[in-house]
């Protein structure tokens, strides 16, 4: 379908903003979402240190625990710019929603690196955060959802934790570089085009070999795949990322892993921080919320 016009509308008054990225500004904290608390901790892991921001959703002791892995490196991010997103998701499903606030002026290998070390460090302090170790999630948009993968397949690979679902917002999931010889077509057809320019940001792709599954969740072996826990990807249409996030979709769904796959046809990258009041900013939430609160899911495609 043709991309909304609202969006179309802002790109002719903002033309810069179809390389650099759509702006988002928080509204004031009094008009955010509310939630029953908000708790900022240090965690501090040998000589590393790293900011989490817990959200619960009420006052009861326990609570299921998603993982929130923000975006960031594509459109400037960190927790404090995906505070709504987080307090949305955590008083809709009623999880306790601990976002890591990990340093996007880091090379992806240590951007991972304190992504990985502080979801471990969680999952260990699970029941001490007034969490249910039992019961956890992990995800995030972009490359929030490129490590929350990663890190899925790292624990199933290692014979570590399982956690119980992950959720990929518009995902990077193939770090190749490529966008002209791309294998996936929505990166030659709209990179640059709507708020996403993949060739601007220095994600040092050339520094790692792409044929590697640690890179590249999709192409991990099959055997890994069908371990994978209910996952919900959401997509947009006009995103140069759109091709990638459902080719995993797919090898999950082939593999015999739960996938939910939900398109936003339209709709752009981020779309689920840029224009808050549109019908698919609230869609996403409420997919998600339903997705955490549902105990198994059936696989499909959407």
């Amino acid at each position: 379908m043709p991309i909304h016009l609202y969006i179309e509308q802002y790109f002719q008054q903002y033309p810069k903003a179809r390389k650099t990225g759509i702006e988002v500004k928080n509204p004031p904290l009094e008009k955010r979402p509310k939630v029953f608390n908000v708790e900022d901790r240090l965690v501090s892991i040998g000589n590393m240190q790293v900011p989490i921001r817990i959200y619960e959703p009420n006052g009861k002791k326990r609570h299921p625990i998603l993982i929130f892995l923000h975006g960031g490196t594509f459109i400037p991010g960190g927790v404090e710019s995906h505070d709504v997103s987080c307090r949305l998701i955590c008083s809709l499903s009623g999880y306790k929603v601990v976002a890591v606030d990990y340093c996007t002026n880091e090379n992806v290998s240590n951007m991972f690196r304190q992504c990985d070390v502080v979801a471990k460090w969680i999952v260990d302090h699970a029941e001490e955060l007034g969490g249910l170790s039992e019961e956890m999630a992990i995800g995030g948009p972009s490359i929030g959802a490129h490590f929350a993968a990663r890190i899925v397949l790292n624990f199933i690979i290692q014979g570590d934790f399982r956690f119980k679902k992950q959720i990929l917002f518009y995902p990077i999931i193939d770090f190749n570089d490529q966008v002209k010889n791309s294998p996936h077509f929505s990166r030659m057809l709209f990179n640059g085009k709507y708020g996403l320019d993949l060739t601007m940001h220095s994600l040092n792709f050339s520094e790692h070999d792409t044929s590697i599954s640690y890179y590249a969740p999709l192409y991990e072996n099959n055997k890994y795949l069908t371990q994978i826990p209910p996952t919900l990807i959401l997509t947009a249409e006009y995103d140069p990322l759109c091709d990638e996030g459902e080719h995993y979709a797919e090898n999950l769904r082939k593999a015999g892993a739960d996938v939910r796959l939900v398109r936003f046809d339209g709709n752009v990258h981020g779309f689920m921080q840029n224009f808050p009041g549109s019908p698919d900013y609230m869609r996403g939430y409420d997919i998600t919320a339903e997705f955490l609160s549902v105990p198994s899911l059936i696989s499909h495609v959407l």
